[in-house]
């Protein structure tokens, strides 16, 4: 006989006892109590809650590697992400455009050959180069240059934007894997609890001692935790998809617990104003108020100096050359130009660059009060989940006691029934799965609030990342 069929016959033999016992008024007690209480709840060494005897949990799943360090793993998913290296090469482009409107404020070189009819000299050909310096513009070229470092604001902005968008994006897949996990080896404990329980009245009923509806209702309760079980696993597969966009590979190792002070180090006094969403609503409006001046700058004429240096060639050279005996000629003057009408096309446009800035305007007033609302609403919830998570803790010490008391009572006294059994396992089991859910939800309303604050890139260390230098810059571009 296997140590199977041994052990199978014992939890029968006691049943029988328990029900004789129970019948002629006699207390039977188990030879091995359960053990009871807060020792349940006990920390295990690794870090998890401790399990009531009795539960077994599956083989742990088969990760390929070491497990993942939740800051390396950030870093690298920000190091490689192509949205990251677009944002960088904004930066770029727009410091590119500031070096092209500041040219407006250095001179200008040009050559021109103009060919036909040169008045009393005939037709011929009058090779020109010319020098131009703009000497008062009121303000158009300095307006145009305030808007397109406005500009590059905007994107150095949203580099430190996309960067926290990838930080919320990993952190949170790693957390949903590491949360669907916990809840898979929740629910494969309750499995082996409930199939404990299964054990007894199909034994019972197996001899004749019971109805089959017993065992019937304690497998429709393994099977109901069952179909939870392969929806975790399907949670798990999904969200290690999702991170395997952001680091590859590397998605299909092992996540272990979040690092102690990794996401709760957000400060308590948060100054929106430097938040990258006000960042760049304060850019658009800069970005307004340079194009506003600009529009108003039009109505002004642009003073220069210019100077120019022609040759004559052809007949009218000739002509020109026997007239005065040369062929070349230069001019230096100060020019006073000015568009007067352009069909309305400068009212028009400083009408609506005044509208873009109100607009701006109530952008930034928009961000500033979505970032104080993100701010309270992410204090307050976590406030709320760390009370929720105290009772939980209480809770799952109750329901495991209640429970030893139950199997004390239905093995001794025969006042419990297996559907009482039932229930404590299946309770004992949703607190576990609430307890759970209630900390990771912890550890994503920490990291929304670090988000929401500003200091995400910190605490993952990144404001290196987030500090890009224009290619401009890189390649000595002097103003």
């Amino acid at each position: 006989m296997t140590a199977a069929h041994v052990c199978r016959w014992g939890v029968f033999a006691c049943v029988l006892l328990a029900t004789q016992a129970s019948a002629s008024g006699v207390s039977l007690r188990p030879v091995v109590a359960p053990e009871t209480g807060p020792a349940l709840l006990r920390a295990a060494p690794d870090g998890r809650r401790g399990h009531p005897p009795g539960w077994q949990a599956d083989a742990p799943t088969s990760d390929a590697g070491p497990a993942l360090d939740w800051r390396d793993t950030v870093q690298r998913a920000v190091a490689g992400y192509p949205a990251i290296a677009g944002a960088r090469s904004s930066i770029d482009q727009q410091a590119s455009l500031v070096e092209a409107a500041r040219a407006g404020y250095r001179p200008r070189v040009q050559a021109e050959v103009t060919n036909g009819q040169q008045g009393e000299f005939g037709t011929g050909q009058v090779a020109t180069v010319g020098l131009s310096q703009m000497l008062y513009d009121f303000g158009k070229t300095g307006s145009a240059v305030a808007r397109e470092r406005a500009g590059e604001e905007r994107e150095r902005a949203a580099l430190r934007l996309a960067i926290d968008e990838v930080i919320e994006q990993t952190v949170h897949a790693m957390i949903e894997i590491h949360r669907h996990q916990a809840l898979h080896d929740t629910l494969t404990t309750q499995i082996g609890a409930l199939e404990g329980v299964e054990e007894i009245p199909r034994l019972r009923a197996e001899a004749g001692a019971a109805t089959r509806s017993d065992p019937l209702q304690a497998r429709a309760r393994v099977e109901a935790v069952q179909a939870r079980l392969f929806a975790a696993r399907s949670q798990i597969a999904q969200w290690r998809s999702r991170l395997e966009t952001y680091v590859g590979p590397e998605a299909m190792r092992p996540i272990p617990d979040m690092p102690d002070g990794l996401v709760d180090t957000a400060p308590s006094d948060v100054d929106v104003d430097q938040l990258p969403a006000l960042q760049i609503a304060r850019a658009r409006r800069e970005e307004a108020q340079a194009l506003l001046r600009n529009a108003r700058a039009q109505r002004y004429p642009t003073i220069s100096l210019e100077a120019s240096a022609n040759h004559r060639l052809g007949t009218a050279g000739e002509r020109y050359e026997d007239l005065y005996g040369r062929r070349t000629y230069s001019n230096a003057l100060v020019a006073v130009r000015s568009d007067l009408y352009q069909g309305g096309a400068v009212a028009s446009q400083a009408r609506a660059s005044a509208s873009a800035l109100e607009v701006a305007e109530e952008q930034v007033r928009t961000e500033r009060l979505l970032a104080l609302d993100a701010v309270r609403v992410q204090r307050e919830q976590i406030a709320g989940l760390e009370n929720r998570i105290d009772v939980l803790e209480r809770r799952v010490a109750s329901i495991v006691e209640t429970r030893a008391l139950y199997w004390d009572q239905y093995l001794s006294l025969g006042t419990r029934n297996v559907l009482d059994l039932l229930n404590a396992e299946q309770e004992i089991g949703q607190s576990a799965e609430d307890l759970e859910n209630a900390r990771h939800d912890l550890w994503r309303a920490r990291l929304a609030y670090l988000l929401a604050s500003g200091a995400a890139r910190t605490a993952f260390g990144l404001d290196a990342a987030a500090s890009h230098t224009a290619m401009s810059d890189r390649i000595g571009v002097q103003p």
